[in-house]
């Protein structure tokens, strides 16, 4: 593609060149603080749904941040047929259509037939990732992939390069896993620790939610990003259980695109009578200030040729953060045809490891590219997607016949 600009939202602080002049990007308005959640098929519940899905669809019209369209140098549909088009998407599929512009649907020569809605897919992808109908099990393994620190140790038991784990963290204790005992968390205060250079994340996190860097130095004192921190401080964020892991070096191939995040593949895989094979490819690269590089945080998504293993096309923002560019907003590297290290090893390295969870249909794996190889952060039953949506033609069709085959054996072909 050509050099496209990046939609921004309004008041965020302005990056550098992504084709346009000036470009700002920034953080996606924050949600208010939640109320409790009414209780599900009440009257309030189908009220609290009606709600949000009139300010979401409102949004979709008159918010600047969530309204622009990602290809501004094209045609656009007007107003009233973009209003229809989301009606008709809120009819069909009882949801409101929140990735109607980084689909691409607001443009005047384009009808999309091959998305469809998170209710549809989340259905297809949970009926088989879910199923406990295989013989002779009447279980599934998916706990292995949920819970951060059982897939950290299955994966090592395998021989399969992870980030290895330092200790389990909550506000009250260090339970380490190097066989000492476990502490009171100001033990990580005391002066005796050696320096490590790790990160926390939640046990059973998504999307880089609650993420954060957490080193201790050679004098023994704890640091979250670039700022000392007390128990307190970090109590505060340790909210529920968090896996405390040696932070990964990458590759600098991409370190050099942006060297805030470790930037990861995306590689969705599907097993199927044992054997696995790579179906979608994403990168997903931080931006700004961020430590993360997930695409609700403020990072952005890239098409990954499989065949070639380098970039494809453009690299787009999650809605309310940006638009698509061609270029990274800070490294200014081009992405289109940019290759991947090690790329043929990382996708035998996932299937290796998918096979040996058969009874998990499809699974969005996290991969980093190290110096010395890939590296299998974690993997997601629970994958989203809208990132293929966004990047791949023909998604919705591939994918319903993919999971019409996985059911056929069972006698559901027709579902």
């Amino acid at each position: 593609m050509g050099e496209q600009g990046s939609v921004g939202a309004p008041g965020a602080a302005t990056v550098s060149a992504l084709c346009l002049p000036t470009v700002e990007t920034g953080p996606a308005p924050q949600p208010a603080t939640r109320r409790p959640q009414p209780k599900a098929g009440s009257w309030r519940a189908a009220l609290h749904r009606a709600t949000r899905t009139q300010r979401e669809l409102a949004a979709l019209m008159f918010d600047p941040a969530l309204s622009r369209s990602y290809w501004p140098e094209q045609p656009r549909k007007g107003r009233l047929r973009i209003l229809a088009e989301l009606l008709g998407w809120l009819a069909r599929t009882g949801e409101a259509n929140r990735f109607y512009y980084v689909y691409g649907m607001d443009r005047r020569a384009v009808q999309r037939d091959d998305v469809m809605s998170f209710r549809r897919f989340q259905s297809l992808r949970n009926q088989l990732n879910l199923r406990l109908d295989l013989p002779p099990r009447n279980y599934n393994t998916v706990c292995v992939l949920r819970d951060k620190f059982l897939f950290g140790q299955f994966a090592a038991s395998l021989g399969v390069p992870t980030p290895r784990s330092i200790a389990m963290l909550d506000g009250a204790q260090v339970r380490w896993l190097d066989g000492r005992e476990a502490g009171p968390l100001e033990q990580l205060f005391d002066g005796t620790q050696p320096p490590v250079d790790g990160f926390c994340k939640r046990l059973d996190g998504m999307q880089g939610a609650g993420a954060f860097p957490l080193r201790i130095d050679a004098q023994g004192q704890p640091w979250i990003d670039d700022h000392p921190v007390t128990p307190e401080a970090l109590r505060a964020r340790l909210r529920g259980r968090f896996l405390w892991q040696h932070r990964l070096a990458q590759h600098a191939q991409l370190s050099a695109l942006h060297a805030g995040a470790v930037n990861t593949l995306r590689l969705v895989s599907f097993c199927e009578h044992g054997r696995a094979t790579v179906a979608y490819g994403a990168l997903r690269v931080g931006t700004g200030s961020s430590c993360v590089d997930n695409w609700a945080a403020g990072g952005l998504i890239v098409a990954i040729d499989l065949q070639r293993g380098t970039l494809r096309g453009d690299g787009f923002f999650k809605p309310g953060y940006g638009g698509r560019t061609a270029t990274h907003p800070d490294s200014g590297i081009r992405f289109d045809g940019y290759p991947l290290p090690q790329f043929a090893e990382a996708m035998a390295l996932v299937k290796r490891l998918h096979e040996y969870l058969p009874g998990i249909h499809s699974v969005g794996w996290d991969v980093a590219i190290t110096p010395t190889g890939p590296s299998i952060i974690e993997g997601n039953d629970d994958w989203d997607g809208v990132i293929q949506m966004v990047l791949e033609q023909g998604f919705r069709q591939r994918f319903v016949q993919t999971c019409r085959d996985a059911l056929r054996p069972i006698g559901n072909a027709s579902r």
